[in-house]
Order: structure tokens, then C-alpha cells, then sequence
């Protein structure tokens, strides 16, 4: 963020880039404002079953969206899912299409892709949002479980490669691409989630290296909150959300409208406020604010 960024108090846990905190939705992130809507747009979400994958559909669904799109490795989760989306559009016109597919096998995400699109008429992806992940077992670095550590490559770090060689070829010019990350990618270590944090960063970078590399492209790194979801359910994280999951998942739609458009190749959190961070539009576009870099040293 930069030693000389203006911190604000956020929560008991967090500081915050802008004054005013959120852990739940408000107006200016409604998936009904008009100016949020998605009409006529092909969206893509992985791990679109539950949680904020599928909050984040019904809210796309919800601002009108052509084609809701998700994945994820439990068939039953996302058909049921799939039914929830298609009855949050007002209107009745958001065609919903769900893959069953594990993101770790190369060969069936890009089976899985080709499927989906297939169904979508052939259309190009206007947005799509990486959000699959697994939260592995705390503990120390010292005497970790390689099991344990390899699964979380795989599902992690594999698994956001793997949809990335699939769905680059698909996007529309122009798209919006979101990496739903975490806080632990940047923040100080937070006691025995070194295995997590190490997958988050690196796709972290990944996702920074595709921006640079795709100029076209809108490609944003978020955090999304600390929400209660089927990934933390059963480990130690399991009850400590402090975030309605609304929160991300309506901020996502507001990130892929023009208004965000200054946060292109960033790393932001839900919780600021969007009428605070589009004040500073012109200074977060064309400064180093809002990129994972050595504190102090802005290389």
C-alpha cells in the first residue's frame, strides 16, 4: 500500500484504507441501481455452490445478467444453486449454467469451459470471477502435514491455473476479471495459516502477472471479507465472520461497472467505501496505492 498511505481505524482487527468501514451491503453497491446493471452480460464463477460464489451469481442475477455461469466439484450444491440464481432475476431473463468439475484436473476444467460456453450460444465471458479454494488445517510451518500442503496446491494454486489457461481464450475484449483472494496474501503473519497465505499470495501474483501481461484486460485482486462460508466450516476460522456475505458479493457487481474501472490491476477489499475510493480515483489510478509491493521501497 505505501508507508506514507493515510490508515484509517476499519474494525477491531483491520485498518482500513478508507474512513468509513462496511460488513454489510449499502445503497451504493445494490446489484438494483441502475447503473450496476448487466444486461445482456456472460458471467463465469468458480466455486459458484455456495458461499460468496453463489451470493455473488444472485446478486449478477439480480443486476440483470444475461448468463450466470458456475462451477464447483459438488453437483447437488450447484443445482441447487442454479435454481437460486435464475429466481433472483427480476425480470426472469438470467439463463443459468452449472459444471461439475474439479479445477485441479486440467483436462476437465478445460472440458468444463468449453461445455459452458457451448451452452452460452458460443458467447464470449464478460466477467469472471475466480473464488474456489479449500482453507487448509492450521498449524506450523515446522512438521506440516505434506499431504495436507500438497492437497492445498492443488485445489489452490493448481486449481487458479488451471481456470485461467481455460478461460483466457474465452473472455471478451475488454472483460473484468477478479481474483477473490484474501487479506492473509499481504497481511502480517497471522498464527499457523502460512499454508494458505502461501497459496493466496502466489495467485496473487499470478493474477498480477496476467494483468500485465493482458492490458486489455480489467484484472483486480479482492479481498472479500471475513464471511462465515462452507470453506472455513469444521477448522478453527469456523464462527469468526465478521461480514454479511452480501457484502462481497454485491461489491463484486459494483466492481465490474464503470465506476471501478480507476481500480484496474489493484488489490482491494470490500469493506471500503466505494464514495471514498472514487474520490481518490485519479490518485489510486496512477500511483503504486493498492498493489502488493515491499513496504517503502516502491518498486
Amino acid at each position: 500500500m505505501g508507508s506514507n498511505a493515510k490508515l484509517y481505524p476499519g474494525n477491531q482487527f483491520f485498518k482500513s484504507f478508507t474512513k468509513t468501514w462496511h460488513n454489510k451491503s449499502y445503497p451504493q453497491i445494490s446489484p438494483a441501481r441502475p447503473e450496476l446493471g448487466t444486461p445482456g452480460r456472460v458471467v463465469f464463477i468458480t466455486g459458484g455452490g455456495s458461499g460468496i460464489g453463489k451470493a455473488t451469481a444472485i446478486a449478477f442475477a439480480q443486476a440483470g445478467a444475461k448468463v450466470v455461469v458456475i462451477f464447483g466439484r459438488r453437483v447437488d450444491r450447484l443445482r441447487s444453486a442454479a435454481e437460486e440464481i435464475r429466481k433472483a432475476n427480476p425480470n426472469g431473463t438470467t439463463s443459468v449454467i452449472f459444471e461439475g468439475v474439479d479445477l485441479s484436473q486440467r483436462v476437465a476444467v478445460d472440458a468444463a469451459f468449453a461445455n459452458a460456453v457451448k451452452q452460452a450460444g458460443g458467447a464470449k465471458i464478460d466477467v469472471f470471477i475466480h473464488n474456489a479454494g479449500i482453507l487448509q488445517t492450521l498449524g506450523p510451518v515446522a512438521g506440516y502435514d505434506e499431504k495436507e500442503y500438497r492437497t492445498g496446491l492443488e485445489l489452490n494454486m493448481m486449481g487458479a491455473f488451471n481456470t485461467v489457461q481455460a478461460m483466457l481464450p474465452l473472455l471478451a475484449p475488454k472483460a473484468k476479471v477478479f481474483n477473490v483472494s484474501s487479506c492473509i496474501a499481504h497481511v502480517l503473519p497471522m498464527p499457523g495459516s502460512w499454508a494458505y497465505a502461501a497459496t493466496k499470495a502466489a495467485n496473487t501474483k499470478m493474477f498480477d502477472y496476467l494483468q500485465a501481461e493482458n492490458p486489455d484486460f480489467h484484472i483486480v485482486n479482492v479481498q472479500p471479507g471475513v464471511v462465515d462460508t462452507d470453506i472455513n466450516a469444521g477448522t478453527e476460522a469456523a464462527g469468526v465472520g465478521q461480514d454479511d456475505v452480501e457484502l462481497p458479493a454485491h461489491f463484486h457487481v459494483w466492481l465490474a461497472s464503470r465506476e471501478a474501472e480507476f481500480l484496474k490491476g489493484k488489490f482491494v477489499w470490500v469493506n471500503w467505501d466505494v464514495d471514498e475510493l472514487k474520490a481518490r480515483a485519479d490518485e489510486i489510478k496512477n500511483s503504486l496505492l493498492l498493489r502488493v509491493l515491499l513496504n517503502g521501497v516502491p518498486l
